[in-house]
């Protein structure tokens, strides 16, 4: 079978969803009260951690709309903690003692990437106004042992492109660099749309000139609205503390409501 094909098969398959059912028994007059006293507590609760999570949005918003760069360190902490708390997994400014020269700043859209030789623009299956590159991006192809699997292609789909070339150790460790940033998992927040995309670093650039400090693959910039009329592009990236890789590759809301159903998903398969 080749790439080509196996391609279109694996694409055929990556859409899932699933549902989940609750019921529950009918309660006497004093478990209704209690019930009740109940809900209230949790409202009150739930409407705390609410104002707490738009204070957190908010706060990111105006600390995208920071000159490119990096933020205080205390200040990176701070939002370290919070976004882990929020998102159900670990985010890092700075992992294994690497660290990008900016953290905050402008994300660029980028072409569609080669993933095997031979790979053509309609072998894609979105977005594909966006064009595709005409080399290979800086890790080479996305195949694994020569074929196209899943896990490939959505490396591919929801790829960034990082400065590495700019990095001060750059021109004496690429070396050992290279294989460390390779596919490495980040997160990149959009505050403005509320609105974080997890991806890989597959690419280097952009180049100086283009005033633009990272660059997202077509997905990226579409589906976390990185270029809408309010985030114009200005957006935090992240490190994912994800050694299991268990964490997967792609949009997520970051909206109050979204979160919460999440969360209480992810607590109900654990407790499963």
């Amino acid at each position: 079978m080749t790439a080509q094909s196996k391609s279109q098969q694996i694409l055929a398959s990556l859409a899932m969803a699933g549902q989940v059912a609750m019921t529950s028994p009918l309660l006497s007059s004093n478990q209704n009260h209690q019930q009740v006293l109940d809900e209230k507590t949790r409202q009150v609760a739930l409407d705390i951690s609410e104002q707490e999570h738009q204070e957190i949005v908010a706060k990111l918003s105006s600390y995208v709309n920071s000159p490119a760069g990096h933020l205080e360190r205390e200040t990176e902490l701070y939002l370290e903690q919070q976004l882990s708390e929020i998102l159900g997994f670990k985010v890092r400014a700075e992992l294994d003692g690497q660290k990008l020269n900016h953290s905050v700043g402008i994300m660029g859209a980028e072409q569609h990437l080669l993933r095997f030789p031979g790979d053509e623009l309609k072998d894609h299956d979105a977005y594909t106004e966006a064009g595709i590159a005409p080399n290979r991006g800086a890790f080479g192809w996305f195949t694994q042992n020569g074929e196209l699997t899943e896990k490939s292609i959505l490396r591919e789909k929801y790829y960034f492109a990082v400065q590495l070339m700019y990095l001060p150790q750059w021109s004496e460790n690429h070396p050992e660099l290279k294989p460390w940033y390779k596919y490495r998992k980040m997160i990149v927040i959009n505050p403005a749309e509320q609105m974080a995309v997890v991806g890989v670093v597959a690419d280097a650039g952009p180049s100086m000139w283009v005033k633009k400090q990272f660059g997202g693959s077509p997905e990226v910039i579409r589906e976390g609205r990185i270029w809408s009329p309010n985030s114009k592009g200005k957006v935090m990236i992240l490190f994912i503390d994800d050694e299991e890789d268990i964490v997967p590759l792609g949009p997520i809301s970051l909206d109050f409501k979204a979160v919460l159903a999440h969360n209480e998903s992810n607590n109900s398969q654990a407790n499963i």
